[in-house]
C-alpha cells in the first residue's frame, strides 16, 4: 500500500469543523474548545478541522488563530488527526500560520484557494504554504456561487506539489465535480465534502472519503458507519430524518454557526452561544425554529446512543 492510498484510508469518514467558542467578553473560551475537541473524539469522529470558515476564522485574529493552533494540539494528544486552517486574506500570513502548525506538531493544514488566483500565480501561491507547512496540504475549494477552481488548476496543482495530498469541495453542483476529480487524479487524492452535506448520500455513493460538517457527530458518524456496512437504504432514511434541520441551517453560513453554537450550549459543551459580527442573534421566529431543531436533535442523538 502506497503512502498516498494510507493518508486517504486514515481520513475516511466524519471530520468535523470546529466552532471557535467566545465568552461573553468575545475573548476565545478555551475550556469550551477542550470540551469539543473531547466531544470530537469520544463520538467516534476520524479527525478534526480547526479555524476554518465554520469557526469564524475571519473574525480571528493573527495571534488568536496560533493560540487555538497550540491549545487544539496540545489537548488532542494526537488522539485522532487535526487539519489546521491557514486560510487568511494575505499570501504572509497564510505561509505564517502553516509554519506555526508545523512547528506546533501538526500533521496536516487546509487553505481555502485566494480568490482571482489561477494557473502559475496559484502554484507559487500554494508551493510557498506547502513549504512551510507540515507534510499534508488539504486545499478548500470553496465557492457559495460558482463552480470554484478549475478540474485543470486542480489538477496543475496535483502534478506540481508533493504535499498536496486532499481537497476539500464547496462548490455549487459538487457532486460531478467529486466524481471528475477522482479520476482524473486516479483516486490518489482525498476528497470531502463540508458545505454540500445536502447530497452526503449521493457523495459517498461517488466515493467520496469524509464529509466535514460542524455538529451532530452521532447521527453523521453513523449515517456513515450504515453506508459502509452497506445497509444504504437504512443510511438513506437516518439521513432523511436531519433534512428538515439541514433545510433550516443551510439558508446561510451565519445561520449554521449561530445555530451550531446554540445546539453546543443545549449541550453542555460551550458556555455560550456568542458568535462575532457580521453573526447575529436569531430573531424570535429564527428561535423558536432553531430549538424545535435543536430538541430533535438531542432526541434523535440519545435515540441512537442507546441503540
Amino acid at each position: 500500500m502506497d503512502k498516498e492510498k494510507k493518508l486517504i484510508d486514515g481520513l475516511r469518514g466524519i471530520i468535523p469543523s470546529l466552532h471557535t467558542p467566545f465568552c461573553n467578553q468575545n475573548k476565545i473560551d478555551i475550556p469550551s474548545l477542550k470540551n469539543l475537541i473531547d466531544h470530537t473524539i469520544t463520538t467516534g469522529c476520524s479527525g478534526m478541522l480547526v479555524g476554518a470558515v465554520a469557526g469564524e476564522n475571519s473574525s480571528l485574529s493573527f495571534e488568536e488563530k496560533k493560540m487555538i493552533i497550540d491549545e487544539c494540539l496540545s489537548h488532542n494528544k494526537n488522539r485522532i488527526p487535526i487539519i489546521i486552517s491557514c486560510s487568511a486574506k494575505n499570501q504572509k500570513d497564510r505561509v505564517a500560520l502553516a509554519k506555526s502548525a508545523k512547528e506546533a506538531g501538526a500533521d496536516w493544514i487546509l487553505c481555502q484557494t485566494p480568490e482571482n488566483v489561477s494557473g502559475s500565480e496559484l502554484l507559487q501561491c500554494f508551493n510557498e504554504i506547502a513549504e512551510a507547512g507540515p507534510h499534508n496540504l488539504m486545499i478548500q475549494d470553496l465557492s457559495w456561487t460558482d463552480n470554484g477552481m478549475s478540474d485543470e488548476d486542480i489538477m496543475f496543482l496535483f502534478e506540481n506539489i508533493n504535499k498536496f495530498r486532499a481537497l476539500k469541495i464547496e462548490v455549487l453542483n459538487s457532486g460531478p465535480k467529486y466524481s471528475r476529480i477522482l479520476e482524473v487524479a486516479n483516486h490518489q487524492l482525498h476528497l470531502s465534502g463540508g458545505w454540500a452535506i445536502m447530497g452526503m448520500i449521493e457523495a459517498l455513493n461517488r466515493g467520496v472519503h469524509a464529509f466535514i460538517p460542524s455538529t451532530m457527530e452521532i447521527i453523521y458518524n453513523k449515517i456513515y458507519k450504515l453506508f459502509t456496512e452497506n445497509k444504504i437504504e437504512a443510511s438513506r432514511q437516518l439521513f432523511y430524518q436531519i433534512l428538515p434541520i439541514l433545510s433550516f441551517t443551510h439558508q446561510h453560513i451565519d445561520i449554521a454557526i449561530k445555530f451550531s453554537k446554540l445546539l453546543r450550549v443545549q449541550e453542555g459543551i460551550f458556555e455560550t452561544s456568542a458568535c462575532r459580527p457580521p453573526i447575529k442573534n436569531f430573531d424570535s421566529f429564527q428561535h423558536e425554529e432553531a430549538f424545535m431543531h435543536i430538541n430533535q436533535v438531542e432526541a434523535l442523538q440519545d435515540s441512537l446512543s442507546l441503540s
